[in-house]
């Protein structure tokens, strides 16, 4: 089986998650942390010896404005598309209209993407919205329209659950199969692989 890479913002429930990681045959998790919140070493080294199957790794989350270098993740808003530290981005689609008014509905547009590609940023997207939102099906309206500017400015693009809560995850098939029904096979093969390119770039 491909490794399969999913992405996870824990609360001290770390084992909830890599428990039903297990179960969905997810083999390696990347944890997000707030920089200030990061674990201690020896809380993360016990993590992995008592879950050997499961590669277990951290990254940055972003809440606001930020100069670390590594993997930064951060939800999409006009001041984490524009610095240059955050490396990806995340919830594109809930972009809401009063953030900027160039922006279309789908919380991207051309000048958009072309800012996104100059940068080299992955756009992430994230199966919890789809839990979450009171309205999925505008939210996966949003999700094919910019995989129509994805696909056009050939920008690079993951898919993860960025679970806040355990049960929220998502097995592969599941994740790669909402970008296939939307008609992008070869999108959806790229998805799924992104992550693990960017984990084997920062060892």
């Amino acid at each position: 089986m491909n490794e399969f890479t999913d992405i996870c913002i824990p609360n001290g429930n770390e084992q909830e998650y890599i428990d039903i990681a297990k179960k969905l045959k997810t083999t390696s998790i990347i944890f997000l942390y707030e920089p200030k919140k990061q674990p201690k070493k020896e809380y993360l080294e016990e993590l992995k010896q008592k879950n050997p199957n499961t590669k277990i790794t951290t990254a940055n989350l972003i809440l606001k404005n930020t100069n670390k270098t590594g993997m930064n993740f951060a939800k999409a808003n006009l001041q984490t598309i524009e610095n240059k530290h955050v490396t990806h981005i995340y919830d594109l689609e809930s972009i809401e209209e009063k953030d900027n008014h160039h922006y279309r509905r789908s919380g991207m547009n051309q000048a958009l993407a072309k800012k996104i590609k100059e940068q080299n940023k992955t756009i992430i997207i994230s199966t919890e919205q789809l839990i979450t939102n009171k309205e999925p099906q505008k939210i996966i309206g949003r999700i094919q329209q910019n995989l129509e500017l994805i696909k056009k400015y050939e920008l690079k693009i993951a898919i993860a659950s960025l679970a806040t809560k355990p049960e929220n995850m998502r097995a592969q098939e599941e994740q790669k199969s909402l970008i296939r029904t939307l008609g992008h096979e070869s999108t959806a093969k790229k998805a799924i692989t992104e992550i693990n390119k960017n984990l084997n770039k920062n060892k």
